[in-house]
């Protein structure tokens, strides 16, 4: 098995040369630690972790704990998104898939204590309020929050969200927005409401009724009361002429709603979301406009807290943007 000696012996030069390209010494000259990474390449040497952590009392492993985030397609962006970052910056990333409060969690951080981690990321499938880890790590929670306000804290701005979408609508033209929102419960629910109805408030509109709770609370997932709300608000007499739907899959029953009343989506009504869920938003017919919640960034911007030596409770909103498809056409052609 290859050693550092014999890095050192192949690359005629020092143990100690060695050693500080391993620990990725930036003061080592670039030719030498090229020839040296070439043969480390070559050889296939992997450095003792378990020396290297006794020597320096903490790794270069950040733990993510993923509390349905890894199974879930609609947010797997925030792990990708904070393995990046480590892989950039020579991190090791150990994932654990969770549930809090659980041993699954316990398991996780005993095993982080053990690898001696500098840092752990607790991550959620939705943004919401939860108690901190018990550990002393450094934390940072992402997609989600607690309630003191104590943690490093990244999130994506819902509310910012919310009236960017309206304010883009009313500037197309649309009047007459009807909001099918997510149950009140939740976090991004709520300030994605509140930034409906700033926006309309900014050009002079009371939006503050055109709020319907079109689904169940989070503990009922993917229950969706459209076809109830939809048949009432399409008949009446201030029919809605553009959608707003809390989530992509609540899109698709609106869309079968619309269709069993006669209404085509992109000509009689409009439709947009949140979510940019791949790859139904993009297969949708037509195609569904939304706002892309920012979870690959997210995901970048909490490794990057995990990694800073600033332990202040830093709390970092990320935006995203809209998406176009066809579900929402130019003002005039709905």
């Amino acid at each position: 098995m290859t050693n550092q000696r014999d890095i050192a012996r192949l690359a005629k030069t020092s143990l100690k040369t060695v050693s500080r390209v391993i620990n990725r010494d930036p003061l080592v000259n670039e030719v030498t630690r090229k020839r040296i990474q070439d043969i480390i390449d070559q050889t296939g040497y992997v450095p003792n972790e378990a020396a290297r952590m006794m020597r320096s009392q903490t790794s270069d492993i950040v733990g993510f704990l993923s509390e349905d985030v890894a199974t879930t397609s609609s947010s797997i962006d925030l792990v990708r998104g904070a393995q990046d970052v480590a892989h950039a910056m020579g991190k090791q990333m150990m994932l654990f898939n969770i549930r809090r409060g659980e041993a699954s969690e316990t398991e996780a951080l005993a095993q982080l204590a053990r690898f001696r981690a500098g840092a752990c990321i607790l991550a959620t499938s939705f943004h919401r309020e939860v108690p901190l880890p018990r550990t002393d790590m450094k934390t940072v929670l992402l997609n989600c929050y607690d309630a003191a306000g104590e943690t490093a804290t990244v999130l994506p701005d819902d509310r910012q969200l919310g009236h960017d979408l309206v304010q883009e609508l009313l500037r197309r033209g649309y009047r007459r927005p009807l909001f099918l929102n997510l149950a009140p419960e939740l976090a991004g629910a709520r300030l994605r409401a509140e930034g409906f109805v700033a926006a309309g408030r900014e050009a002079g509109m009371d939006l503050s009724g055109r709020i319907r709770t079109a689904s169940a609370g989070p503990d009922r997932d993917h229950t969706y009361y459209v076809d109830e709300i939809l048949t009432v608000e399409m008949a009446g007499p201030e029919r809605p002429d553009v959608l707003i739907c809390g989530q992509d899959l609540m899109a698709l029953p609106v869309y079968f709603a619309l269709m069993r009343l006669g209404l085509s989506v992109g000509k009689d009504v409009a439709v947009t979301s949140f979510d940019n869920l791949q790859p139904l938003a993009k297969l949708m017919q037509p195609g569904l406009t939304t706002m892309d919640l920012p979870y690959y960034d997210m995901g970048r911007v909490a490794m990057q807290q995990a990694l800073s030596e600033n332990d202040s409770p830093v709390r970092q909103l990320v935006q995203g943007q809209l998406v176009e498809r066809d579900s929402l056409p130019a003002k005039g052609t709905a």
